[in-house]
């Protein structure tokens, strides 16, 4: 029974990610013509035909600007009030929650991210993977004793056992050691280097503060396309030791041979082991924290992936500066502004080079209430600190948060 619920499983996340991308697709198009076939296509990952109708409305109303956005956010709300009535699973409730993101709804996604997550917590557990799930459903909604209690009830498989381990390494975070497990990096050349000193993790926002690096201390930056160096007139005078690779300028540094640009960092942190083909002394795969997100297509944010490897070394001190979690207008320097490809050049400060939903789109890729609480979680227990700019936006209710990133991106279309 357990293996057939897997495959049913596994095979609605197939359909979902299809779904996801053609609507994805017609949304960077703008072809709202091509909305309709896609959602009666796949109206079941949907909840049913009727809520199929209901997001083809919403997505070609949004793209043709015959919606609002209070309009299309009123319609979500709506649809999220009766997806309860068809037993939608929770992939359904996900699926949702992505594509209200991706035209710009962010807190109306909100009701499905909660749809889904009281949900999980009413089901009966069949399988490992059903408890993991669990687990997580309670982190996210703060209940850490729950989440805790499922993680000492868990029954590691093959397929469960990496996920177990990270969220045993989560609690033991949380609890300061009184619940979970350590899981911290072996003794390689890293975790030597780095055990004992402050790292101060550095975003690509404007600051108010000036930084400060302790004595023997590092700095740890993400280096993306059109950022692999930093201004010596920048607030740290250029410094990075510890580099963080984004995936786009993985490939990009592997495509054109140019790993000579990496010379300049004591360590090269990359999200997978792709770097290997890259032949570099300093570079490492970093412990990534994917499997601790809701979804199996959400994707890591580079800044919090950086304090989740960083967790993993001994008695190390993690402060972060220079991030809002895109909740500020300016979410990028002059100087750290991306370069999205040869052809269009490069981003404006909010990442954006002026496409409707392009950042939209994008924000709907990495799950930013999940980021948002699971790094409000870290801070709350004191395994890593944020400047002033970073606490304010973490102290902020999940709802003020999303509002705001309404009020920056989905309003306008960004």
């Amino acid at each position: 029974m357990g293996s057939i619920t897997g495959i049913s499983r596994r095979l609605r996340q197939r359909q979902a990610i299809a779904l996801m991308d053609g609507l994805r697709e017609a949304i960077e198009q703008w072809r709202s013509d091509l909305v309709p076939h896609l959602v009666t296509r796949h109206h079941k990952i949907l909840g049913s035909q009727q809520h199929a109708n209901t997001l083809a409305d919403v997505v070609t109303g949004r793209l043709d600007n015959q919606l609002s956005h209070a309009e299309a956010g009123a319609a979500l709300a709506e649809a999220a009030r009766s997806l309860a009535s068809v037993k939608a699973p929770p992939t359904t409730w996900f699926v949702w929650e992505n594509l209200s993101r991706a035209i710009g709804c962010f807190s109306a996604s909100l009701e499905f991210t909660r749809g889904a997550f009281d949900l999980i917590t009413s089901l009966t557990i069949r399988s490992d993977a059903e408890r993991g799930r669990l687990f997580l459903a309670h982190l996210y909604h703060g209940d850490i004793e729950r989440a805790g209690h499922a993680w000492h009830t868990s029954s590691p498989t093959t397929e469960t056992a990496g996920f177990w381990t990270d969220a045993g390494h989560l609690l033991w975070l949380l609890t300061g050691g009184e619940s979970g497990r350590a899981d911290h990096t072996p003794h390689d050349a890293f975790a030597e280097d780095i055990a004992g000193r402050e790292v101060l993790v550095w975003g690509p926002a404007p600051v108010r503060e000036v930084p400060t690096v302790s004595k023997g201390g590092y700095v740890a930056r993400v280096i993306a396309p059109g950022v692999t160096g930093f201004d010596s007139a920048d607030a740290l005078g250029g410094r990075c030791d510890i580099a963080y690779a984004s995936s786009r300028v993985t490939k990009a540094l592997i495509a054109d041979g140019s790993a000579e640009v990496l010379d300049q960092f004591q360590w090269v942190s990359f999200r997978t082991d792709s770097w290997k083909s890259l032949d570099i002394a300093h570079g490492r795969t970093a412990h990534h924290h994917k499997r601790l997100l809701p979804s199996p297509w959400d994707k890591t944010n580079v800044i919090p992936l950086a304090v989740w490897d960083l967790l993993h070394v001994k008695d190390v001190s993690v402060r972060v500066g220079a991030t809002t979690f895109f909740a500020s207008a300016q979410a990028y320097t002059t100087e750290e502004t991306r370069l999205k490809d040869e052809a269009t050049g490069k981003t404006d400060e909010r990442g954006s080079t002026g496409l409707r939903f392009e950042r939209c789109l994008s924000l709907s890729h990495h799950n930013l209430s999940a980021h948002h609480q699971l790094m409000a979680l870290l801070m709350k227990a004191g395994a890593v600190t944020f400047d002033q700019a970073g606490t304010e936006v973490l102290q902020m209710s999940l709802t003020d948060y999303m509002a705001e990133i309404d009020a920056l991106y989905g309003v306008e279309a960004v």
